[in-house]
């Protein structure tokens, strides 16, 4: 069993008792694991939020690369150790650098400003996930594209307003919609996401025994 490098914030921290290495989270993510594991399903099917980011992905993808002045494609390469798997969405070896791009929903869930990017990096859990890349992908460097773009109109619903997932949007400049948060390589964090992920391991086998 690898925990994927998105996942990487549910496992990271500690439990409430002390000489608990696993969080009620952590437990909680890997009976759910378990059972998709064991039962072939899975859990969560994707929220609007994650089908609109997976929807643009190619669009946030070529704007990140417009922001660089380069012409970048999704790379397909999905890497994995003893420990993590991950595939990021642009890897650039040459500059030891990964780019990943985000997509907001709309105008109040997109941050606009740099504190609020960096708040919702970690908050969201995006800091151990580009650890977890720069580990695979062996990068120093790690930047959080958090894109906004209008919403496709598939993904609209009669209860939805235009003027916010669209409208709103679509008058601002696409340079202006957005926000980047930079990573550093931290030698630290990676030692931490190894061994939260061996004691992972090892509870996950207790339940794959249990429930043979």
């Amino acid at each position: 069993m690898k925990i994927r490098c998105s996942a990487l914030s549910l496992i990271i921290g500690d439990g409430r008792t002390k000489g608990n290495p696993l969080s009620d989270t952590a437990k909680s993510y890997l009976i759910t694991l378990a059972k998709e594991n064991l039962y072939g399903v899975k859990r969560f099917a994707g929220d609007k939020e994650t089908v609109k980011g997976k929807q643009l992905e190619d669009v946030a993808i070529k704007a990140s690369g417009m922001k660089r002045g380069r012409a970048f494609t999704k790379n397909t390469t999905r890497l994995e150790n003893d420990w993590i798997t991950g595939e990021c969405d642009i890897y650039v070896p040459s500059e030891r650098l990964i780019i990943d791009t985000k997509c907001s929903w709309d105008v109040f869930t997109h941050p606009q400003f740099v504190d609020e990017a960096q708040k919702k990096a970690q908050k969201a859990g995006y800091i151990h996930q580009m650890q977890g890349y720069m580990w695979l992908y062996d990068c120093d460097k790690a930047d959080i594209d958090f894109w906004l773009f209008p919403c496709p109109e598939n993904l609209l619903s009669t209860y939805d307003r235009t003027e916010v997932l669209v409208d709103a949007v679509e008058d601002i400049p696409l340079l202006k919609r957005v926000t980047t948060v930079t990573v550093e390589r931290d030698e630290k964090a990676i030692a931490k996401i190894k061994e939260k992920v061996e004691i992972c391991q090892e509870y996950y086998e207790i339940l794959i025994k249990q429930a043979a």
